[in-house]
């Protein structure tokens, strides 16, 4: 049996053009010095000028809020998890929020001069879609069993505001 693995040699510009196509953004994180480096993909997703290197405190600030702890606590826990992980978690870049996922190889053991290497993903379409589909499920399963008391027909009535009509 053949270990492709083992066979295939991708040359950059190959590598170069697929992470392109799947908007990948890579990024770089010197876990001693907390610089934080990344390709023009990664500013573009941040909404940030490409200025040179950050700190994860720079990335913080513009973390959701509600999310801001659990990605700080998730990406110190990376030096410590031997393995891939992933993390998806909302950013605010103007008056918009995005879903972004990191992903990466825990452990220590993988750093290579002391710099932890990974990748962000744009997911807010697929969020927004399970959101969505969340809702739906809710209204439908509400409407089905409306509050007692409540008919079904005036229940479903509630949830849409009422149309004026004028003239005739």
């Amino acid at each position: 049996m053949i270990d492709l693995e083992e066979n295939m040699e991708w040359t950059s510009g190959q590598l170069r053009r697929a992470i392109k196509a799947a908007g990948v953004a890579l990024w770089t994180w010197n876990v001693d010095t907390d610089a934080f480096i990344m390709d023009l993909r990664g500013y573009e997703l941040w909404d940030l000028g490409a200025n040179g290197i950050l700190s994860f405190e720079d990335l913080s600030a513009k973390i959701h809020p509600a999310d801001r702890d659990r990605v700080r606590a998730a990406f110190v826990a990376t030096r410590a998890l031997v393995g891939p992980y992933e993390i998806d978690f909302r950013i605010l870049s103007g008056l918009d929020v995005r879903w972004i996922s990191a992903r990466g190889q825990g452990s220590d053991d993988d750093i290579v001069a002391r710099v932890m290497t990974g990748i962000f993903l744009d997911v807010t379409g697929r969020k927004q879609a399970e959101e969505g589909l969340l809702v739906s499920r809710c209204f439908s399963s509400i409407s089905m069993n409306p509050p007692s008391g409540v008919t079904a027909r005036r229940f479903r009535r509630s949830l849409y505001p009422p149309v004026l009509f004028s003239g005739r």
